[in-house]
C-alpha cells in the first residue's frame, strides 16, 4: 500500500509546491532582481517581499515600470495586500 501511495504523495507534494513558486525563485537571483523579474510579469510576492524587504519592493516597481503603459502608482496598487 506505501509503495503506492508514495508515488503519489511525491506529485501532490511537487505539484503544490509548483504552484506557489514564481518565476523569479532560485538562490542565485538577489531580492532586488526578483523584484524586477516579477514586476515585469507576475504580481507582488508578499513571501519574498517578507524575507527580502525593501530590496525586493524597489526592483518589483522597477520592472513593473519598465512594461509599456504602467505608471509608478499603477505599480505601486499592485503591491497592496
Amino acid at each position: 500500500m506505501l509503495i503506492v501511495l508514495l508515488p503519489l504523495l511525491l506529485l501532490m507534494s511537487t505539484t503544490g509546491t509548483l504552484t506557489t513558486v514564481n518565476a523569479s525563485s532560485g538562490d542565485s537571483v538577489s531580492c532586488y532582481e526578483r523584484g524586477i523579474i516579477d514586476g515585469e510579469d507576475h504580481p507582488f510576492n508578499q513571501r519574498t517581499y517578507d524575507n527580502c524587504g525593501d530590496k525586493y519592493y524597489q526592483g518589483f516597481i522597477e520592472g513593473c515600470m519598465s512594461v509599456e503603459g504602467n505608471s509608478r502608482d499603477v505599480c505601486e496598487s499592485t503591491t497592496d495586500a
